[in-house]
């Protein structure tokens, strides 16, 4: 049965000659939706009609496998709070499938008789399942994982299964392949590639995924592929190209799409593997747009929704005339959870040798970067990498990459200095966080604007997080509640030591101990610096507590050097400090001298302000927002080593300047 849900009695299925004509949207999932809420955004007066086909409220593909293996539940997965609220001009044709476009009319039929003008037209009808010939006989057991209504028939089939193999090991093939495994059913996954995800991963990132598929208890079959099904109606096993036959009751096809392009046939639009459209999303017809997985760019069809999405927004700045806008082809981007493991993928996995490539591996962690020209061509990696929204910018602004930054990554897999959480508020407008659901920076600071002040809230706004969740981390950048480290051992005593520290280099700074002006005082303070024993044991203080400090810098960077735990050591360097500045007011009088003494004060006490500072950043960054946390961070923490390189040279010349004068 086909309905119309009409949100506003003002706007009509049939045309009405004095009202304005509307947009018409052919296709409610993601990418459909997405254009509506980018047409409304743009101008919340606009007549809009929005037509879709299946018997459900608009939902999330992106979500299926969640809601195949438990996670997600239907209403998880819905888009209903993205379609605009009941007060916009809106019509919205639920169940009912458009079955003829009148180019020369401005018009399009659906399969009630209802005939509705448009002014323009967008199709985002995406696309169904590729099925391999031998599948096309309608066999009983043999299933697609595409939509909402696949889903439903592969739960109810996964109770009585006994053994379901899973054809195609891409993302979509894996995930389903671990959802049917809920009932402890016995799962196979074949793929005709020699390791799963083969075209977003290396050999090596592939091989990890491989063994991480085996240890979840998944046969997994590489480099063979399905010839033909046994069973006489009922699904009984399968045959592999290598001949060998495999009992199994229940066969999932994940092997592809294909666009959807009914409409556009009849319609005679131009059609490659997609529809055909220019770089302003536009058909071969100026009216008719098209977007997602049924359109084809510049000779290619993309099969992700990230595309989709920036397509969207390039249609809709086009329709509106607000904007000449142009659409390039994307650097393909995956950033997931894939079996429990983070996997991410930028650009080609497959290398040509005029890429310089740089690859790191430890303890079940795989990190390849390639270069073209000291540029970022190509990520890989395997495992929890918080430097990626940072890569990713880097590659999007062809950002050269020093020799400084390959050294530390061989070393240590990271290219920059502090990687322990990403600079959000460093990163563009544009830059994506999120993506599954093509969330950007812009997107979740004007989120956070609005009112958003926790990760739920968050998510609820604007989507980001609630796909495979490796972006959770990232998002807890964007606000402004406590940070993670905010219960790091030892931070009350850290605040207290780094206090200590503060009034003592204010001190230094601010006053200096001048010399008694009369001999007729019961203790001469200046026999501190007069008396030359004295003095050797305040100044060979300082140089011990200086040297008791080195042990911190080898605790962080020599990995073999792990005794107790970093935050305690962080705590000692800074009494260590401490009691350093409290020396040198012995030594000194904090007075600064001159020559070489005003240069080794400037130098000491420039370094113990850079390190109070990051001792600060560290202490108190949950109780500020996170990009000024890690600027402060930053600058201390390069402040305080460039200021330690010259001073081991300018004690070494005051003491021999000191013994030898």
């Amino acid at each position: 049965m086909q309905t119309a849900s009409v949100l506003n009695d003002n706007l009509h299925a049939a045309a009405d000659p004095g009202a304005a004509l509307p947009v018409v949207i052919v296709g409610a999932g993601p990418v459909g939706v997405r254009t509506l809420r980018e047409l409304r955004a743009a101008d919340p007066t606009l007549p809009l009609v929005l037509y879709g086909d299946e018997r459900y409220e608009p939902y999330n593909r992106v979500k299926l496998s969640g809601l195949l293996a438990g996670q997600h539940s239907v209403t998880d997965i819905s888009l209903a709070a993205e379609l605009p609220h009941r007060s916009d001009r809106l019509t919205r044709f639920e169940r009912c499938r458009v079955r003829r476009i009148d180019r020369a009319a401005a018009t399009v039929e659906d399969e009630c008789g209802r005939v509705q003008p448009y002014r323009k037209l967008v199709l985002a009808t995406g696309s169904r399942p590729n099925v391999p010939a031998f599948a096309r006989s309608g066999m009983k057991g043999v299933y697609t994982f595409r939509d909402l209504r696949d889903a439903e028939a592969l739960a109810a089939r996964r109770t009585a299964s006994q053994h379901t193999l899973v054809l195609g090991a891409g993302l979509l093939g894996i995930e389903a392949a671990r959802a049917m495994q809920r009932h402890n059913t016995r799962v196979s996954l074949v793929d005709h590639n020699p390791h799963p995800m083969f075209r977003q991963l290396d050999e090596q990132a592939g091989a990890l995924l491989a063994a991480q598929i085996r240890a979840r208890g998944i046969e997994l079959l590489p480099g063979n592929s399905v010839r033909m099904l046994l069973g006489t109606g009922q699904l009984e096993g399968v045959v592999l190209r290598n001949g060998s036959e495999i009992p199994c009751d229940t066969l999932v096809l994940a092997t592809g799409i294909r666009p959807n392009l009914d409409l556009a046939l009849q319609a005679g639009l131009a059609i490659g593997r997609g529809v055909t459209v220019d770089a302003q999303m536009r058909s071969s017809d100026p009216d008719i747009y098209a977007v997602g997985e049924c359109c084809e760019f510049d000779n290619e069809v993309f099969g992700i929704v990230a595309p989709g999405y920036e397509q969207a927004a390039i249609a809709v700045r086009n329709i509106l005339d607000a904007d000449t806008a142009a659409y390039r082809r994307p650097q393909l981007v995956t950033s997931l959870k894939v079996a429990g493991l983070s996997v991410f993928s930028l650009g080609e996995p497959q290398l040509p040798a005029s890429h310089r490539t740089y690859s790191f591996r430890a303890d079940g962690v795989y990190r390849r970067i390639s270069l073209v020209g000291g540029h970022i061509d190509s990520v890989n990696a395997i495992g929890d990498w918080p430097e990626l929204p940072a890569l990713r910018e880097y590659c999007n602004n062809r950002r050269w990459v020093s020799p400084l930054q390959l050294w530390r990554f061989r070393k240590r897999g990271q290219l920059f200095a502090d990687s322990g959480a990403v600079d959000v508020q460093a990163l563009p407008a544009a830059a994506i966080v999120c993506n599954c659901n093509a969330v950007s920076c812009g997107d979740i600071r004007g989120a956070v604007d609005a009112g958003a002040r926790d990760l739920q809230a968050l998510s609820q706004r604007t989507q980001a997080g609630t796909g495979c969740g490796s972006c959770q981390a990232v998002l807890a950048g964007f606000l402004d509640t406590p940070a993670a480290n905010s219960q790091a051992p030892g931070l009350r005593t850290l605040k207290m030591v780094t206090l200590g520290a503060l009034a003592l280099s204010l001190l230094a700074l601010g006053a200096s101990v001048a010399y008694p002006d009369s001999v007729q005082l019961s203790w001469r303070w200046d026999r501190l610096w007069r008396d030359g024993t004295l003095k050797q044991i305040s100044g060979y203080s300082i140089l011990g507590l200086c040297v008791l400090s080195l042990p911190l810098a080898l605790r962080k960077r020599l990995r073999f050097v792990r005794l107790g735990d970093f935050a305690w050591w962080r705590i000692a360097h800074v009494v260590l400090t401490a009691a350093a500045l409290l020396a040198l007011g012995v030594h000194t009088g904090f007075r600064l001298g001159d020559n070489l003494n005003l240069v080794l004060m400037a130098s000491f006490l420039g370094l113990a302000c850079a390190g109070v500072l990051l001792s600060a950043s560290v202490a108190w960054e949950g109780r500020m927002p996170f990009g000024r946390a890690q600027s402060l961070r930053r600058i201390g923490l390069w402040s305080h080593v460039l200021l330690s390189w010259p001073l081991p040279a300018l004690l070494a010349a005051h003491v021999l300047k000191s013994y030898y004068f």
